[in-house]
């Protein structure tokens, strides 16, 4: 329903899904300069919720509905620590509701369309000891907006298939407040979220066993710049964001009618370079590893699994 809404058209019975991944990040800053300037980030556990529904209207036509949020971040640095004026807290809500429709004109092939309606919040917060704030400044605001995806999936023979998928670029005017001590004022800012095509391939040619390769290709390249405006003027910090490939591997042995093992890896490509790396997003190359089970009994599944992310260590941008 979101990663590929074609494959689903010709979907036997209606089919929900909904479930939520906890996720806990931690991200240290150790300096070359002085131990006793170390920092970090608070690592919290962060819950990110998913809704996917899938309604069949005949034997080739399937509409769906996914609910969830690919893009988002949240650090969380000590309001005292050295690079405070850079960056304190960071957080980007990203919920992607996606209404979609699949349609299989023959067999071997479908296509799908659907609507993005992204609903986006941010928040940005640091330390400034010039006046007239003199303290932490924090800005705040969100908006809402629409994009859209394509997709295609072709199964030539029983035991393979492709699939691929556009998803469009979706621009954000963040609008909302900016609080400083000395009070509060309006402020906006202009966020662009990427397109993305993704290519999968899947095999089932093994007694029990399904495997799946895909490659992402993301366009970062449209973050070039983070500008706040606010009534005193705008403040803009040079990002300057590549365009990335991500590449994952994953398997499922069905161990009977009932029990499914799975397992994983993924490799991501950092879209941060080496001049704009900031704290408030420390990207850096990652990769990560994933296992989990599914268990079915009568029309019910429970899944659940592990994952395991590890990123380069990195320096700093040189512009900060």
């Amino acid at each position: 329903a979101w990663y590929n809404p074609s494959a689903l058209a010709g979907a036997g019975r209606p089919a929900v899904m909904a479930g939520v991944t906890f996720a806990k990040i931690q991200s240290d800053f150790n300096s070359s300069v002085d131990p006793s300037l170390n920092s970090s980030m608070s690592g919290d556990w962060q819950a990110i919720p998913h809704f996917y529904y899938v309604q069949p209207i005949s034997g080739d036509w399937t509409t769906m509905l996914s609910v969830n949020a690919p893009y988002g971040l949240i650090t969380d640095w000590p309001g005292d620590w050295v690079g405070n004026q850079i960056a304190i807290y960071s957080e980007l809500r990203s919920i992607y509701i996606t209404p979609s429709v699949a349609w299989r004109p023959i067999d071997a092939l479908s296509v799908g369309v659907g609507l993005n309606v992204v609903d986006a919040s941010a928040e940005l917060s640091r330390y400034d000891p010039d006046p007239p704030v003199e303290g932490t400044a924090v800005v705040n605001g969100n908006d809402t907006t629409y994009g859209g995806s394509v997709s295609a999936h072709y199964q030539p023979l029983d035991d393979w298939s492709l699939g691929g998928r556009y998803q469009s670029h979706v621009k954000l005017d963040i609008t909302g407040s900016s609080t400083i001590p000395a009070g509060v004022y309006p402020a906006s800012a202009a966020l662009e979220l990427p397109s993305s095509v993704n290519i999968g391939i899947a095999n089932t040619s093994f007694n029990n066993l399904s495997l799946g390769f895909d490659v992402i290709w993301t366009e970062w390249s449209t973050y070039e710049t983070l500008t706040v405006v606010t009534p005193t003027g705008a403040d803009g910090v040079p990002k300057q964001w590549e365009d990335v490939i991500s590449i994952r591997i994953g398997g499922e042995y069905a161990l009977n009618e009932s029990w499914s093992l799975r397992a994983g890896y993924v490799w991501d490509e950092s879209p941060v370079p080496d001049t704009t790396r900031a704290p408030e997003l420390p990207g850096a190359d990652r990769q990560m590893i994933m296992a989990g089970f599914g268990w079915t009994w009568s029309q019910q599944t429970i899944d659940a699994a592990y994952s395991f992310l590890w990123a380069e260590t990195v320096n700093m941008g040189t512009l900060y």
